[in-house]
């Protein structure tokens, strides 16, 4: 903290993209580079992870108990825990304050997308840490760089990283994690640039329609249809694009540190301030 004010991470995607083990490698390069930091879990169904947590949510409320006590499936149950943080950000506030004092904190978010593009209670919960205990967020949202492998897929992921960066109302970094394994998941339709720029979309739809009779089929279908007129939304905004990310390679890693770093403004901390080695 400088000042009463801190710096830190709203890690966020859906599951399996990555989001403990971005906390995990990002905390390690963050020690290694002198800056103190703390991970904080707030998945409350996160009960898998070897992580040693400054702060765990399912200190206070576990998803499973919610289910069992209250007959709720995995997806209701987790709304519930997630109201439930809401309305107890007074135990939060504590357990920051006694244990992440003086510390970058990386916030470990649950992977259920209604939780961040239309249900208001994370938004609520970042608001407060970020408005009312003034630790400047920036919100880091990874996206699985499989999905670059179908564009159907990758469209939905641009939209999901569009509509979080519109209800959040924070500073965002999106970026496409994996990136080691992508070539894995078959030829890509073009360069990896393209996919982190993102400055065309609807060029991908558009290439997907050329590619024979089955192609043009789909592109008029209406799936095709809707796929065309959701990317071409996507580029009219002009807010979405990626950052490359191998969490194992330390070129990417301190790349998305940079952005993340001016995104939320510990970049331009005062001289001696914060100072890394």
């Amino acid at each position: 903290r400088v000042g009463g004010m801190g710096f830190g991470q709203l890690v966020i995607g859906a599951p399996g993209s990555g989001k403990t083990t971005y906390c995990e490698g990002v905390s390690q390069f963050l020690k290694g580079i002198g800056r103190p930091t703390a991970t904080v879990n707030l998945d409350p169904g996160n009960d898998t992870s070897s992580l040693a947590w400054d702060v765990d949510v399912m200190e206070l409320i576990k998803l499973e108990d919610a289910m069992r006590e209250l007959q709720l499936g995995p997806n209701g149950g987790l709304v519930y825990c997630m109201e439930y943080l809401e309305q107890n950000m007074d135990w939060l506030k504590q357990q920051i304050d006694e244990k992440c004092k003086d510390k970058y904190v990386l916030f470990d978010c649950p992977g259920q997308i209604e939780l961040f593009t239309h249900h208001r209670c994370m938004r609520n919960i970042s608001s407060m840490i970020s408005e009312e205990w003034d630790i400047r967020l920036c919100c880091v949202q990874l996206v699985d760089s499989h999905h670059c492998s179908d564009h159907s897929k990758f469209i939905s992921a641009a939209l999901v990283s569009l509509s979080t960066m519109m209800m959040l109302e924070l500073p965002h970094v999106n970026i496409l994690s994996k990136v080691d394994l992508v070539q894995q998941y078959g030829p890509l339709a073009y360069n990896f640039d393209f996919y982190t720029q993102l400055s065309e979309l609807a060029r991908l739809p558009a290439l997907m329609g050329m590619r024979g009779r089955e192609g043009a089929i789909e592109a008029h279908s209406h799936h095709g249809r809707l796929n065309m007129a959701l990317a071409q939304m996507i580029d009219e905004y002009g807010l979405v694009n990626y950052a490359p990310l191998c969490i194992s390679d330390k070129d990417t890693v301190a790349y998305v540190v940079s952005l993340i770093d001016k995104s939320n403004g510990y970049m331009y901390l005062p001289a001696g301030v914060g100072a890394e080695g």
